[in-house]
């Protein structure tokens, strides 16, 4: 059974809100015995809002529940793995530098909002703040919604916000464009401690590097532990100075661009036309161009091709949630180097990916690193440095020399 709104070890009262198969889904209606890590949401939209589901859980055992879940998924795959590593955030509040707002129409009574979906529902609740979002994003939702006055709202689905420019610059993007009223952004919007607008792309910069961001390109939201997430997949590299590393499902490249300054190649594989451009552009902008090079091909079918052409010495994997193909862990299994760093935001896929690896494959887990990345919420991220134990097979399977 799966309750909503429960701590592990407290007595309540619940209800059932439906079953799908052998498992029960409930919520908590009465807390009877509570547990010590309960406390009182600061946020007046929980329970409605649908975005935060531990608000109610003190941040400390937030991190306790997140290692639980990963744990256990790696338990019921059975995947033998080393002591966790934990890395929780300074502070668990207003972390995220991108958000996607619905817009709520108004009527003769009630001007136009923006909010997010209730829990369990596809209708918005409208809101004036939110205690995970960057105070860009927030501190703009007034003008926003003097912006809605003067457009279609009803042709309008939802605002997309991405904080950029060492959080001076809101890029905005509406869905569909046409919901926005020609021009209504030509003159910027009256935004305060002096932001401005930008409707195409923005910047965002790491580690001394800079990157071009469009509203459809993919990026971690919480650009802060960004840099913690991907210390852990640098760390679990080892030595990869002149070294060749495939950086699968590589988005933009922030992470290939660093790791280009110093590996010999970094051959990053992307199935996004837009992305891949963007990470070819930002090669460039970084002076890294000349050692890193984009492959536009699903992951399954371009990891053979660049891993036969000339073996990899590492492979980086960062799937999205629903992981890796299992065309792609299979040639891992079967002809892959020495060493995988495997970065996944959903426990239960790394788990039936490692079983592949791990449990039915030659690798061993050397490290595993749980990172918070969303506090607040119950998604997870981890990094699992994997090991060859067994040298592949000498016939591995080849294929025809890489393409850039």
């Amino acid at each position: 059974m799966l309750v909503e709104g429960g701590i592990p070890g407290e007595e309540v009262e619940i209800a059932v809100r439906y079953k799908k198969g052998s498992m029960t889904f409930a919520e908590v209606v009465h807390v009877i015995e509570p547990s010590p890590h309960r406390v009182t949401p600061p946020c007046p939209y929980v329970p409605k809002c649908g975005g935060c589901q531990l608000q109610h859980v003190a941040y400390t055992h937030q991190v306790d529940l997140k290692r639980d879940i990963v744990l256990d998924a790696l338990h019921r795959q059975h995947i033998e793995h080393t002591a966790p590593r934990m890395h929780a955030v300074d502070d668990p509040w207003r972390y995220r530098i991108r958000g996607e707002f619905h817009v709520i129409p108004g009527d003769a009574s009630t001007p136009p909002a923006l909010g997010f979906n209730r829990a369990r529902s596809w209708r918005p609740i409208a809101v004036d703040d939110c205690l995970i979002h960057h105070p860009r994003i927030t501190t703009s939702l007034p003008a926003l919604r003097t912006l809605l006055n003067s457009s279609a709202t009803n042709a309008l689905g939802t605002l997309h916000l991405t904080v950029g420019e060492e959080g001076q610059e809101l890029l905005i993007h509406a869905k569909p464009t046409k919901g926005l009223a020609s021009g209504s952004l030509d003159g910027g919007l009256d935004l305060p401690d002096g932001g401005r607008v930008s409707t195409t792309s923005t910047t965002l910069r790491w580690r001394g590097m800079t990157f071009r961001v469009t509203p459809d390109a993919f990026i971690q939201v919480n650009w802060a532990q960004m840099d913690v997430l991907y210390q852990c997949a640098i760390d679990g590299l080892g030595e990869y100075t002149g070294r060749r590393v495939v950086d699968a499902y590589a988005g933009i490249g922030v992470l290939a661009c660093h790791l280009a300054a110093d590996a010999r190649e970094v051959v990053c594989i992307e199935s996004n036309r837009g992305a891949a451009q963007l990470g070819v552009l930002n090669a460039r902008v970084n002076d890294v161009a000349d050692r890193m090079h984009f492959v536009l091909s699903p992951v399954e079918d371009a990891l053979p091709q660049v891993g036969a052409a000339e073996m990899a010495d590492i492979v980086i994997l960062d799937p999205p949630r629903a992981g890796c193909s299992g065309r792609v862990t299979g040639w891992l299994a079967l002809a892959g180097p020495e060493r995988v760093v495997y970065v996944s935001c959903d426990p239960a896929t790394l788990a039936r990916d490692l079983h592949t690896l791990v449990a039915s494959g030659p690798y061993r887990v050397d490290a595993l690193d749980i990172v918070d990345m969303f506090p607040q919420t119950y998604h997870v991220e981890s990094v699992v440095t994997l090991t060859r134990v067994g040298e592949p097979p000498a016939d591995r399977v080849t294929g025809p020399s890489r393409s850039h």
